[in-house]
């Protein structure tokens, strides 16, 4: 919305439309990794068992560290193996046998980064298994807490605003009359890597997280009098 001010038709006051806008952010607390569990075969059978498998051995070593207050792992959810086919065609036009696929979902989420990379790193190497991201949150307290604040700031902003205008137009003390918020958005970063990146030498694979930002945008309508 574009910053307004006309003449209201009571009192002759004249109404103030203004826009204010602000962010908070915090480090983050959690990281959310997805992954998927599949492979490729001409047999089905062989696909379904050597992805069953894997999904098992990934959920092992997820079950392990979960622990819903303390972490390192604070939840996660896994899909069951879902197995198709496929008849792919050569270079040549012709159409070659039966290719099998399989599938299955996970993610899980952290509270606890150093754990996070040393399981990332063992988990990536795995066969079968492709890393797709990490993204980084907070919680729901945290973000809560940057809500209310960036609440606060983009308010003092239109306020701010909405008083400079009446200032310049010769009006007293703005008051206002509406509020409305249009969207509150947060932007927590993604980090989005090819598996194999994760097997780099060393004793663990380093993250750095970007900070959560929550931003905030409010329309304000006030009123000044001359």
């Amino acid at each position: 919305m574009n910053d307004t001010a006309g003449q209201g038709s009571e009192q002759q006051a004249v109404v103030i439309s203004v826009r204010g806008d602000a962010f908070a952010e915090a480090p983050a607390e959690r990281a959310t990794v997805s992954l998927t569990v599949g492979f490729d075969g001409a047999e089905r059978h062989d696909v379904r068992e050597r992805s069953t498998a894997a999904l098992g051995e990934c959920i092992g070593s997820i079950a392990s560290l979960h622990e819903p207050e303390a972490g390192p792992v604070v939840t996660w959810t896994a899909d069951d193996v879902q197995v198709w086919a496929d008849r792919p065609w050569n270079t040549e036009g012709a159409q070659l046998p039966l290719v099998y696929h399989s599938r299955a979902n996970v993610t899980v989420t952290f509270s606890d980064f150093p754990r996070l990379s040393l399981w990332l790193e063992d988990t990536a190497n795995r066969d079968g298994i492709s890393v797709g991201g990490v993204s980084w949150t907070v919680s729901d307290l945290t973000r809560r807490e940057l809500e209310a604040r960036a609440q606060r700031d983009a308010v003092a902003h239109a306020l701010d605003k909405a008083t400079v205008y009446a200032a310049s137009l010769g009006l007293g003390t703005v008051t206002p009359r509406e509020l409305s918020e249009p969207a509150t958005l947060a932007h927590p970063l993604v980090v989005r890597e090819d598996a194999r990146m994760f097997s780099v030498a060393g004793p663990s694979v380093d993250l750095a997280p970007a900070p959560v930002r929550v931003d905030v945008d409010v329309h304000l309508r006030f009123t000044a009098e001359a």
